[in-house]
């Protein structure tokens, strides 16, 4: 059997995220900056990471924009429950205590293993630059 004609489209951006963030007012300033620069993009929303299992469980998103240092279940913890029941999201981890290099060696001391691609994003950061890496990660 012959293709003729074959077009191949470029992959289509991931159109769901997941934000988990516990600082309510960071959350919602993330939440209309990303709704202004990407309409496309269908956020949820949690305060941390157990809230973030829970909506991950009803509906899947196409990347993860995680904070490290949060209540009751921190970003680590997510990542690695995540691992252990196979799911693996780009995702974009910030944090206003941890450093890269800090958070690369801590998840790989917790058996961490980068599936996808994982960046990260220093607090406090440029709005601008939150919107290019998440629409780096949705090119993934």
């Amino acid at each position: 059997m012959r293709m003729k004609n074959l077009v191949i489209l470029p992959k289509a951006p991931r159109n769901t995220a997941l934000l988990v963030e516990d600082c309510v007012e960071l959350r919602d300033i993330i939440v209309q900056y990303l709704h202004d620069e990407q309409p496309d993009l269908s956020i949820e929303t949690a305060s941390d990471g157990i809230e973030a299992l829970d909506k991950i469980g009803e509906r899947m998103p196409n990347i993860l924009i995680t904070n490290i240092n949060m209540p009751r279940m921190n970003g680590i913890t997510l990542l690695k429950t995540l691992q252990k029941r196979g799911i693996n999201l780009p995702t974009l981890a910030t944090s206003g205590w941890w450093t890269r290099e800090i958070l690369e060696k801590e998840l790989a001391a917790q058996g961490f293993v980068h599936k996808k691609i994982t960046l990260f994003l220093q607090k406090p950061f440029c709005f601008e630059e939150l919107g290019l890496l998440a629409e780096k990660l949705r090119q993934v």
